[in-house]
């Protein structure tokens, strides 16, 4: 990665950048439009070149539709458990449908808008005749790698690393996709537990007040649809983790993703793909009950709000109670989620949707340690803080996108989101001081904030353009396309109050109630942040792909007195990555990219520091086995993060130096290197399987610390297994889950007193069983911490540590329409 300082001649704000870019790609949509659209019948009819292996029908339909840029319709249940014939030759989509389609009893029908529909075939009656099985077409076969209905625990293609629509084995970095049957399967309501579920990433547990997302040692960014999102999730009282009740699954890309994140931390991205309409009615209710009275019920309905079905329309309803382990905790939650899909034509399609959320409870921390980092044998009800305190997380998120398709497979998208969070918490509470007596429990300080009130406020738009090309003879890919990116924050508290307390007599409803007024809020502090990328597939030879792209980004913050403190200009972040296919099941790949994150510390001369980097460099091997329906993967990585901010020991802390105090220079280096093992899909028909293993080794590369671990909270190895076996022709499903991590701590000085906070390693036990009572009924319980291992699920000083959740139930009713 390059950065420039110098200023720059053409410097885009956020409107410009996007009205500019909208209009180009608007005036290339209206030249082509009539041109499209005379085009549409010989469109029907054009050959291109097939080479699809044997593979589950589902996936085989979607790759046909995605390629051909059809749309095919098709009841999930028709297709599941299926297996496409091979696809080969030049074909047209319909002869390629129809070659997918043969031997299943399904078959090809155009309706009259075109749209492709698949159906049973006909059945002959026992009088000779031929009877027409009834048509029953309800879900599109998407062209987004949707994984809802195919009861699969793979995905069939991802976007999140390039934009490119490339299945898992195409792309040239580590992707791990948890799909919406896996959520289903192991009760994963919210992205933290689907983040538990994946072997190369560490939840990071801060009792109930959230958590962080770390991959190969880093911390990591959050998408929605592909779109960045720059509040975050989780994490920093922000937004809460978002349920995954309005998920259709979440791919999690490891490592650098600069190319379309722009700014942030290397260690990769969480993709929240949410549910898209249907084509036809469907519709469901769920409800659970559970261990620490829980009470869930989530409603979801979709389908066509026009005869002709040219408006489609989706609605998730959720309301979620429950208490906790912990003593005074409870959370309440409620969400919607609705979405339309309009098509104003043949060629055009627009959509737009809300997205709300509000966790309203009362948090804990968890419980203090020794001085020296000793267990203290506390229970894990254990409580401190205020039994009158609240904290409420509350958000909405608007989104519109446009998609306009050109001719010769080209189309255009264009995406905007808007996203309001709020965060109030009272009376929140603390453990502090010490040193701690472990003998009479005195030592310790609770500190209180009466009030603290935060808004962030995120504005996000993308707009590209994607499609092949001919050169030299080969098809290629392309992708171009331009960001922006805008986010406000602004926080108030009114100040903290102390009271000493022994925590082996600790009442919290007997705390004085801290004072202090709630002022008002202050300005926001603002980031702005806009890019250009452009990312080409190169078809170099049939079993040789590469990929390229760059991606140029400017980035500046102000603070709430509109100061602004430091930005970075034409920043570049290039991205490189070969696949060469070894047989038509395997390939190898590596790649390139990085990150960069601006940084405020200033050299001797009074220059803000270069930004930090990450860079990734990785290798690997992936295979698609038994027909395609198990993927499988192996890397080898190397993270690198440098200009690392360093304390320039020529000089003192002197405000008269240029730098205004101390100085720094972008010097130290953080290296993280490891292995990922992956394994997803179905063993058989039956058997579905997610496996998952991840090593990391990180450390201090340069300066005083040089060999030094780094971050040593995050456990360097991690294995995630999970698996359900379909027991054929009776109605139940058998599975469970095994989640195994090594030690970590945590090490510190706290009142002149070294510590070591520390967790051995361990392994936690889940069982699953289901029952279809009928075809639209399913009854499901869950067990999670079998044995009832007691764990911290995280430390970060010897104050509070949470304790990980004992053994739990949970009782499932599903009811499909």
């Amino acid at each position: 990665m390059t950065t420039k300082h110098r200023p720059c001649a053409f410097r885009p704000r956020p409107l410009r950048c996007a009205i500019a870019i909208s209009l180009a790609l608007a005036s290339l949509s209206a030249a082509a439009q009539t041109a499209q659209q005379n085009s549409t019948v010989a469109d029907a009819g054009a050959t291109r070149a097939w080479n699809l292996p044997a593979a589950p029908l589902a996936d085989t339909l979607a790759r046909i539709a995605r390629d051909s840029g059809r749309r095919l319709s098709a009841d999930p249940a028709l297709v599941a458990g299926k297996t496409a014939a091979p696809v080969r030759g030049s074909l047209s989509a319909i002869d390629a449908a129809r070659q997918a389609l043969a031997g299943t009893g399904l078959e090809l029908v155009v309706t009259e808008g075109g749209t492709l529909s698949v159906r049973p075939a006909p059945v002959r009656a026992r009088d000779g005749e031929t009877t027409l099985a009834p048509v029953a077409v309800t879900a599109s076969a998407e062209q987004s790698g949707k994984t809802e209905g195919t009861g699969s625990y793979k995905a069939s293609h991802t976007t999140t690393a390039t934009k490119l629509n490339l299945s898992p084995r195409e792309t040239p970095q580590t992707v791990t996709v948890v799909t919406r049957q896996q959520m289903d399967d192991f009760n994963m309501t919210d992205v933290d537990s689907v983040l538990e579920s994946t072997s190369g990433v560490y939840v990071f547990e801060r009792g109930s007040n959230g958590a962080f997302y770390y991959s190969r040692g880093f911390s990591m960014q959050a998408q929605y649809d592909g779109l960045p999102n720059p509040i975050g999730i989780g994490n920093d009282n922000r937004n809460p983790s978002p349920d995954s009740a309005f998920l259709d699954r979440v791919e999690i890309q490891q490592g650098a993703a600069g190319l379309l994140s722009g700014a942030g931390e290397p260690g990769g991205t969480i993709n929240m793909v949410r549910k898209k309409p249907t084509d036809s009615f469907q519709a469901n209710i769920q409800a659970q009950l559970g261990s620490w009275d829980k009470k869930r019920l989530v409603g979801d309905v979709s389908g066509p709000l026009l005869e002709s079905g040219k408006i489609r329309g989706r609605a998730v309803m959720l309301w979620d109670k429950s208490d906790s382990f912990v003593d005074y905790v409870f959370d309440d939650k409620q969400g919607f989620y609705g979405i339309v899909d309009a098509d104003l034509g043949a060629t055009t399609t627009v959509s737009a949707s809300v997205q709300y959320q509000k966790n309203k409870g009362r948090n804990s921390l968890g419980v203090p340690m020794g001085p020296d980092g000793s267990d203290l044998g506390l229970s894990r009800s254990s409580f401190f803080g205020n039994a009158d305190s609240s904290l409420t997380k509350e958000y909405r998120l608007y989104t519109i996108g446009v998609e306009q398709k050109l001719p010769a497979d080209w189309s255009i998208k264009a995406s905007y989101n808007w996203n309001e969070t709020k965060v109030e918490m009272q009376r929140y509470g603390y453990l502090w001081g010490g040193p701690l007596n472990v003998a009479t429990g005195n030592g310790l300080t609770l500190y209180q904030s009466r009030f603290l009130y935060r808004e962030f406020d995120s504005k996000t738009l993308d707009v590209y353009a994607s499609g092949p090309f001919e050169l030299l003879g080969r098809r290629h890919e392309l992708v171009v396309g331009g960001s922006s990116q805008e986010m406000q924050g602004a926080t108030r508290n009114s100040g903290n109050r102390g009271t000493a307390v022994n925590i082996y007599d600790f009442d919290p409803t007997k705390l004085p109630d801290p004072a202090g007024a709630q002022g008002s809020l202050p300005p926001p502090d603002q980031t702005r942040q806009q890019g250009l990328y452009g990312v080409v597939r190169l078809n170099v030879a049939d079993p040789l792909k590469i990929i390229l792209g760059t991606r140029v980004s400017w980035y500046d913050y102000e603070t709430s007195a509109g100061v602004r403190t430091f930005d970075e200009n034409k920043v570049i972040s290039p991205y490189a990555g070969v696949v060469l296919d070894l047989n038509k099941w395997s390939s190898v790949y590596a790649s390139y990219s990085d990150i960069f994150k601006p940084q405020n510390q200033k050299s001797s001369n009074g220059n803000v520091l270069e930004p930090i980097v990450g860079a990734n460099y990785e290798i690997g091997v992936k295979g698609e086995f038994l027909d395609g329906r198990l993927n499988a993967s192996a890397a080898v990585f190397r993270l690198e993060q440098s200009n690392l901010a360093k304390r320039d020991d020529a000089f003192g802390n002197d405000p008269g130096n240029a730098c205004g105090g101390w100085c720094y220079i972008a010097q130290d280096k953080v290296l993280s290197q490891g292995i990922d093992f992956g394994l997803n899909g179905e063993i058989t028909r039956n058997w579905s399987f997610s496996g998952n293993y991840s090593y990391v080794e990180s450390e201090y590369a340069s300066g005083s610390q040089k060999g030094d671990p780094y971050r040593t909270s995050v456990p360097k190895q991690i294995l995630r297994l999970s698996t359900a076996y379909r027991i054929p022709d009776s109605g139940w499903a058998l599975g469970g889950g095994f989640r195994v991590q090594s030690r970590f701590h945590y090490t510190g000085t706290s009142s002149g007193v070294a510590y070591r906070a520390e967790q051995g390693g361990f392994a936690i036990v889940n069982l699953m069983a289901k029952y279809r009572i009928d075809k639209q009924t399913e009854l499901g319980l869950l067990v999670d911490n079998v044995f009832d291992r007691k764990y911290y699920a995280s430390v970060e000083n010897i104050y509070y540590v949470p304790y990980g959740e004992p053994r739990k139930f949970t009782a499932t009713l599903k009811y499909s329409f």
